[in-house]
């Protein structure tokens, strides 16, 4: 009986506690490492989509951008209209200066300077963009750069850009003189003048230059506009009040004849006014012949009125 009991124990486990704790401990194990792999799928995911800066609703920026190129040579005043030009794909890298993005961008305006074929058409070939061009480049063979001073009106509020066409018109105020008496019979080159009195200040008027390419405009409320209108919501409550400008520089394509008609007319920088841009077609080369206005013409040829002296009496003499 005894030998028999013993066989019986050695084909039974004594206690089935230990096989319990086994399995128990392969599941923690098992769940710990499903739990493990988890969490690196989710960070790989994490990492990857972070990886550009703009979190997991990020999109990917574009690989390239689109710029329009010159089909044509295009020269130094030429309109540029959308047959000029064609769009393409650059990298954003490729891009120069300000790019136009689509040919309804053009629409027949002035080019500043000289584009070859195959350059792109920025938006400082047709006069926009932020700060002065290079009015270097803007100039053909022969041509100078000239500036000069003009007001408000002329400037500010009159929209001048460059690639227009103005002609220039000077207002002077002139001494009128005369033979002095003890001279007057004397021949001219022996006589002494002296002012008119009352006549002492008289304004003439004459257009000097006509259709002058301008180059550069110093400011102007079209340029104003545009830079409010590309600044952020944000920055615009933040802005302060501009300072009013009074005095515009217009730089156009002349000649140093026309430097020296320039420096004559406006030879100080106070001299504000006495120089007004007049705007014309830019197809229009046509050269119109002006007399100038003074005082008399205007009564003359225009019928200006003169006031006749009215001597009041007094009843009481």
């Amino acid at each position: 009986m005894l030998k028999t009991r013993s066989l019986s124990w050695s084909f039974h486990p004594p206690s089935c506690k230990g096989n319990t704790f086994v399995k128990r401990s392969n599941r923690l194990v098992i769940f710990v490492g499903v739990l493990l792999a988890i969490l690196a799928f989710v960070g790989i995911i994490i990492v990857l989509q972070g990886g550009g800066g703009g979190g997991g609703n990020a999109t990917a920026s574009p690989t390239t951008v689109t710029v329009l190129v010159a089909n044509v040579d295009i020269k130094i005043g030429d309109p540029i209209t959308p047959d000029k030009v064609d769009e393409a794909q650059v990298n954003p890298d490729a891009v120069t200066a300000t790019r136009l993005g689509a040919k309804s961008q053009v629409g027949g305006q002035p080019s500043l300077f000289n584009i070859p074929k195959g350059s792109q058409v920025t938006l400082e070939a047709i006069g926009g963009g932020n700060g002065p061009n290079n009015i270097g480049a803007q100039l053909k063979p022969g041509e100078k750069a000239v500036a000069f001073q003009v007001d408000r009106v002329t400037g500010l509020d009159f929209l001048v850009r460059p690639g227009d066409h103005v002609d220039i018109v000077i207002s002077q105020r002139i001494t009128v003189l005369q033979p002095t008496s003890d001279t007057v019979s004397k021949p001219v080159s022996q006589q002494r003048f002296e002012a008119i009195t009352g006549l002492d200040a008289v304004r003439t008027v004459k257009t000097i230059l006509q259709n002058k390419r301008v180059l550069y405009v110093s400011a102007s409320r079209q340029a104003a506009a545009a830079a409010a209108a590309s600044a952020s919501p944000g920055a615009a409550g933040q802005q302060q009040t501009p300072a009013a400008i009074e005095n515009v520089i217009i730089v156009f394509a002349g000649t140093d004849q026309d430097a020296e008609v320039i420096k004559f007319a406006q030879n100080e920088v106070s001299e504000v006014g006495s120089l007004t841009a007049v705007l014309r077609n830019t197809t229009d080369s046509a050269t119109e012949k002006t007399t100038g206005i003074t005082i008399d013409r205007l009564v003359s040829q225009y019928g200006l009125a003169i006031p006749n002296i009215i001597k009041q009496l007094n009843k009481g003499r």
